[in-house]
């Protein structure tokens, strides 16, 4: 009888280790990678997926999250071993659609009337977006209060001209401004970048195609935008940054003292509130072209799936996780997070401003006009021209008129091998 007893229990207990096996081996696993962050933003991740995998008990992710994401995801695509659910720039998003490495959004994107239109848009191709922004960031002009006011200048306004900021610029430079080490202090701090620049260009009707596909980079417009950007320089009245005391870049010269404006994102909040917290400065939306448009640039990424799992029960389950990250609710966590980043729903976008501070309003305002600048598969040589002569341009060393001659001819040779 004992060993009766005893041969139940044992069998009682295998059957028990092959349930709970069983039960480990229903799980799906779903691979998540994505790149590292600030510590705040990877915690903040982190969290996202721990909550969605205590809300779907069966789903288990194995998530990485690197400083070299890069470089480990460009490996996997080689390898075609990659993750289910990744992140994706907007600038990588036309090579990897050419690919095949992506499945399509279609209908996927929960209440996608939600989503910024010009975010979605980055991400589209042949009018089907691919994978749904995550967060955003948007261009607009920092400027030093205390400098306008020894200037006897007002603040500026979202009304600004381009002619206003030039005119604000050059009184600064010549009220005779120093800094605490008595450096003479400079209108605008213009970095020689075409993601700066660019800003102008989109906001003066410039483009690089007209509406028969023609290449129109050098347009009169585009040229415009080109010198009036550059002047500031050329003119005396602002410089590059490594030219005002061997700063790095836009912020640190302006957190610095060194210019009284500049152009650069909502991710120089932090960065200045942390290194430079004495600087008493604003933000306003960038100044309105000479023919009244408004234009800023956008810089992206969103979470995409896999086009392996297309067609699986895995591809519903990665779609979820996507959703959860990105949808209304996500957006909202996105936004009250408070690591800088705005969320990619206007319905979330006053939560950013509680957390963040209704003075940075004008990054939000930029999503509705903003654009994000990626250039068509197979423009490499164009964006390579286009670099290397905003540098000339910024070095008095070629007219912007040539510079953008000089990339369009480049962009019309492309076209015409393609």
């Amino acid at each position: 009888m004992r060993r009766y007893r005893f041969l139940i229990m044992v069998l009682v207990l295998l059957l028990l280790a092959v349930s709970g096996l069983a039960s480990a081996q229903d799980k799906i696993v779903l691979r998540v990678w994505t790149g590292s962050s600030s510590p705040a933003e990877n915690a903040f991740k982190e969290a996202q997926f721990a909550a969605f995998e205590e809300a779907n008990p069966n789903v288990d992710l194995e998530v990485l999250i690197s400083p070299d994401y890069g470089t480990q995801i460009q490996a996997a695509f080689a390898a075609t071993n990659y993750p289910e659910v990744f992140t994706v720039g907007q600038f990588d998003l036309p090579s990897l659609v050419d690919s095949k490495l992506l499945m399509a959004a279609g209908d996927n994107i929960v209440e996608q009337d939600d989503v910024y239109p010009n975010l979605l848009a980055a991400f589209t191709v042949n009018d089907t977006p691919y994978c749904v922004p995550k967060d955003f960031s948007t261009l607009a002009v920092f400027y030093n209060k205390d400098y306008f006011a020894a200037a006897g200048l007002e603040e500026p306004t979202s009304d600004w001209t381009w002619a206003d900021m030039y005119a604000a610029a050059e009184a600064i430079t010549n009220a005779d401004i120093k800094t605490a080490d008595g450096v003479d202090v400079l209108g605008f701090s213009a970095a020689a970048d075409r993601n700066r620049w660019l800003a102008f260009f989109w906001a003066n009707g410039a483009r690089l195609f007209d509406e028969e596909g023609n290449v129109v980079f050098d347009s009169p417009e585009a040229v415009a935008s080109l010198e009036f950007y550059s002047s500031f320089v050329l003119n005396g009245v602002g410089d590059v940054p490594g030219n005002l005391g061997g700063a790095g870049w836009n912020g640190e010269a302006f957190g610095r003292g060194l210019a009284a404006m500049t152009v650069e994102g909502n991710w120089a909040i932090g960065y200045l509130e942390t290194d430079f917290p004495s600087l008493n400065w604003g933000v306003v939306e960038m100044p309105t072209a000479p023919n009244g448009g408004k234009g800023t640039l956008t810089f992206t990424e969103c979470w995409a799936v896999s086009s392996q799992v297309e067609g699986t029960e895995m591809a519903q389950i990665a779609w979820d996780l996507v959703n959860f990250l990105t949808g209304p609710e996500g957006a909202a966590a996105v936004a009250t997070a408070g690591f800088g980043v705005m969320p990619a729903r206007a319905s979330a976008s006053q939560d950013w401003l509680a957390t963040r501070g209704e003075q940075f309003e004008a990054f939000v305002k930029g999503a509705d006009y903003a654009w994000a600048p990626v250039f068509p598969l197979g423009f490499g040589d164009f964006t390579t021209t286009v670099d290397e002569g905003t540098v000339d341009v910024m070095r008095g060393e070629m007219t912007p008129q040539d510079a953008l001659a000089e990339a369009a001819e480049v962009a019309r040779e492309i076209q015409a091998e393609m």
